[in-house]
């Protein structure tokens, strides 16, 4: 799928260092005051009205304070949901009589950093052109406030968010968790003060860890990037399963009785044979990425379920999921999408349905996540000053059809460069560990020495 150019949003709304472009007083009461414009224009009849959430990070009330300065100056009305997960904050988009959602968070990324995000009233986070008109808007609101005087900043309304952890709680389909013991990894982030209630609220037994966020700990050495402490804390706690959030809860990773963590492949193999079972995969259809584990394609094809690779990035696997007609997708970060329940990823949604998946058929998580056996797969980072098109550098092109020669249809080679950071990512993946292993760090060098932050 071809993708638009783009100057302020990435692969998952606008993020940057807090206080560094694009994260400045500046922009940020533009980007408000473009998406006031944008608004008005959709709906001509009415007086608009936004809802704000944030994630935990100290920075969030400063950002909040400058959008609402911003859309105050277009005359719309704003709402404050407070800390909310980034699911959250979509599900009130889409059931409040607000046009529009605006997240505050950078996701998994540290508390220095920090993000917007921009949900439309149906919940659903905006199309690549629809994010090119809020550049243009916003690039023009800059010209204007240089003419204007600062706007007052009104007093924001609060919006409850009560009705979401009823949505999620109600998604167990009456399943009790009653008599099970779950260990909660909260990331310092916005599952915060939602987590515990929510598996409590099914009858579980919770052990909460990383739930004291003070504004800088955020996603430090806990949560989905990090999910040691709660594999620890299960087999210490003899749980029966845990979950570890990302920062704004749109992610989870999931360990099992024993310990033993399972990234998103192995939950999308374990809820795609779930809802077949319960005839609630009608397309017979999975949309993954690019980066899903050949194992996980394998997987479901012995089901007879056809797994369509996407672009990575939430919103490329949901636009395949409306080409395909699937209602179930996600990622390899254990990014899932329930389009039954939600309109983007749900950490909690997804830590839901698969203690539902256990409670109902009576069998530790450990037996659900068999049947999917990974190829060795390799991810190499290498920090980038610039992203140059990967075609215009012959020195990357050679090691690529190079490693494609090598590897001879028993594998697959994906380079691409992270939408939020200043990175390419370098994925090899193929029948043997140390094969990959070289290629892998072959192609990263060529890139390290072409386009190397350092170079």
């Amino acid at each position: 799928m071809k993708k638009t150019c783009k100057k302020l949003f990435g692969t998952d709304g606008i993020r940057g260092a807090f206080g560094q472009w694009p994260l400045t007083r500046p922009l940020v009461e533009s980007a408000g005051m473009a998406a006031g414009r944008w608004l008005k224009k959709r709906f001509p009849r009415q007086r608009p009205a936004v809802v704000i959430g944030k994630d935990t990070r100290a920075s969030g009330t400063t950002i909040e304070r400058w959008l609402r300065r911003g859309l105050a100056a277009e005359g719309v009305d704003v709402y404050s949901a407070g800390v909310v997960p980034t699911p959250g904050l979509a599900y009130l988009a889409h059931t409040a009589a607000v046009q529009l959602g605006i997240m505050i968070s950078a996701s998994h990324n540290p508390a220095d950093d920090n993000g917007i995000k921009f949900f439309k009233h149906n919940g659903y986070k905006l199309h690549d052109r629809e994010e090119e008109r809020l550049e243009r808007l916003i690039a023009a609101a800059e010209h204007d406030q240089r003419r204007r005087k600062t706007a007052a900043i009104p007093p924001s309304r609060r919006m409850s968010t009560a009705g979401y952890l009823e949505h999620l709680a109600a998604s167990a389909g009456g399943v009790s968790l009653a008599g099970r013991k779950i260990v909660v990894d909260c990331a310092q982030g916005a599952v915060c003060g939602y987590a515990v209630r929510l598996f409590e609220k099914l009858g579980a037994a919770v052990v909460a860890l990383a739930a004291a966020p003070d504004g800088k700990n955020i996603n430090h050495g806990c949560g989905s990037l990090y999910p040691e402490m709660m594999a620890e804390t299960v087999k210490r706690q003899r749980a029966d399963m845990g979950f570890s959030f990302d920062g704004d809860g749109d992610r989870v990773i999931v360990c099992d009785e024993r310990g033993v963590v399972r990234d998103g492949d192995y939950m999308m193999a374990a809820i795609a044979r779930y809802l077949l079972a319960e005839n609630r995969l009608p397309s017979r259809a999975v949309v993954g990425t690019s980066m899903s584990n050949f194992g996980l394609e394998k997987a479901l094809a012995e089901l007879g379920v056809s797994l369509v690779r996407a672009d990575v990035g939430d919103k490329y696997v949901l636009q395949e999921m409306f080409a395909h007609k699937t209602n179930f997708g996600g990622e390899q970060s254990g990014h899932i999408i329930f389009l039954d329940y939600a309109t983007t990823g749900d950490g909690m949604l997804t830590a839901v349905q698969l203690a539902r998946m256990a409670a109902r058929s009576g069998k530790p998580l450990s037996r659900l996540m068999r049947g999917l056996k990974k190829y060795p797969q390799l991810l190499v980072n290498v920090r980038v000053r610039d992203k140059r098109p990967f075609a215009e550098i012959p020195a990357v092109n050679r090691a690529v059809e190079q490693a494609q020669r090598q590897l001879a249809g028993n594998g697959r080679l994906v380079l691409r460069y992270s939408g939020t950071e200043p990175l390419a990512r370098v994925m090899v993946e193929g029948g043997k560990k140390t094969e990959i292993t070289a290629l892998a760090r072959k192609i990263a060098a060529v890139i390290e020495r072409e386009l190397g932050a350092g170079a």
